[in-house]
């Protein structure tokens, strides 16, 4: 069955995001409108145009990198996220995200 947010639609593609090279600490979750991002505990709903700086930092183990992301949601409230994500789901991150 396919997964629906309220805000942003069908779900096509989740990418889990690590807190290290090991322990998953969240998820990003790829709908038809934007991003929802669950990690540690917080939610974040940003439109694809909302994503800036989307850039990879370091080297992680496992093919993963880690990764700084300064992202708005709907109402103009600011993140700054820091996690780790495999190199291969970054390059789908930023193809989708014009603004990053």
């Amino acid at each position: 069955m396919a997964q629906k947010d309220s805000v942003f639609g069908m779900v096509s593609q989740s990418f889990p995001v690590f807190s290290n090279g090991m322990d998953q600490s969240g998820t990003i979750y790829v709908c038809e409108k934007g991003l929802v991002i669950k990690n540690e505990g917080e939610l974040i709903r940003a439109p694809f145009e909302y994503v800036r700086n989307l850039m990879h930092v370091s080297d992680m183990p496992l093919g993963k990198i880690g990764v700084k992301m300064e992202a708005y949601d709907q109402v103009g409230t600011r993140y700054n996220l820091a996690f780790g994500i495999n190199d291969t789901h970054f390059s789908s991150l930023k193809k989708l995200c014009p603004q990053s």
